[in-house]
């Protein structure tokens, strides 16, 4: 029958763009593989990822392929260049003056990216006071491997609403994320250093507007962060746990002691 339109669903992923004469690695869910392939690695996440079917979280002929697959099942394929980055335009390769873009504070330099009028684009030639810009992809014309594991079809509704608050919240351990429903309120228990999160509110909003759409049995969300107080101690603590450190000290210097002795009387046996 396969995934349906709506489920929520873990995977894990590997794009591996084939060229002529080599393989590149552009993107992964897996560290180990990033770091061999040179991909940047700090401060990014490397865990499975929330797919919502139906919703264009990863591309229509990724999700095709996605929504045939069972739990734990790993699949192997190739996307054609008109399934992934799209096939070469020449009309998408642009000669202007040089003077254009100095006017626009852009110094252009072969190789580098550069972006004019909202489009991205690549220098790939200077000469004669014109710049040639190639504004298709990178990877466009090329084929793409893609490694897919399905590694978990979600359930439990707490157990999903976790997962989209991750979405929204990357830097935030899931661990350190608790969920429960009651009734018609699911409350989310989250840690303090969620307040020093930029647009915090923001993300916050984007959340609770997923929820509203994708679960229609919730009608409140609750945001609990816990703050614990530190007071200082009092005197009578003080002078009990050092007189604790001064019984503890005392019994050690009594075994050293009573170990002394015994190692005297072997002596004269």
């Amino acid at each position: 029958m396969g995934l349906q339109k709506g489920e929520f669903v873990l995977i894990n992923y590997t794009l591996t763009v084939l060229d002529d004469t080599q393989e590149k690695v552009i993107d992964t869910t897996y560290k180990e593989i990033a770091e061999k392939a040179g991909l940047k690695t700090e401060n990014v996440v490397f865990e499975p990822e929330l797919v919502i079917i139906g919703e264009g979280f990863v591309i229509k002929p990724i999700e095709d392929v996605l929504v045939e697959m069972n739990e734990n099942e790993k699949r192997e394929f190739v996307l054609e260049p008109s399934q992934a980055f799209g096939e070469r335009d020449p009309k998408n390769i642009v000669i202007l003056p040089a003077r254009e873009l100095s006017s626009r504070g852009v110094i252009p330099r072969v190789g580098e990216e550069v972006e004019i009028e909202g489009r991205r684009g690549r220098v790939i030639r200077i000469g004669a006071g014109r710049v040639t810009i190639d504004f298709n992809h990178p990877f466009a014309g090329k084929k793409v491997k893609v490694e897919l594991t399905l590694e978990k079809i979600l359930k439990d509704d707490a157990e999903k609403i976790r997962e989209l608050f991750h979405r929204w919240f990357r830097n935030i351990p899931k661990e350190n994320i608790k969920t429960e429903i009651a009734g018609d309120t699911v409350k989310i228990e989250v840690p303090t250093s969620i307040f020093l999160i930029e647009n915090a509110f923001t993300l916050l909003s984007g959340f609770v507007r997923d929820v509203q759409r994708h679960f229609e049995n919730i009608n409140n969300v609750e945001f609990v962060a816990k703050v614990p107080i530190e007071r200082p101690k009092k005197e009578e603590e003080k002078k009990g746990e050092v007189a604790k450190e001064e019984s503890k000290e005392s019994s050690a210097g009594q075994e050293s002691v009573s170990q002394e002795s015994r190692a005297e009387a072997k002596e004269e046996q």
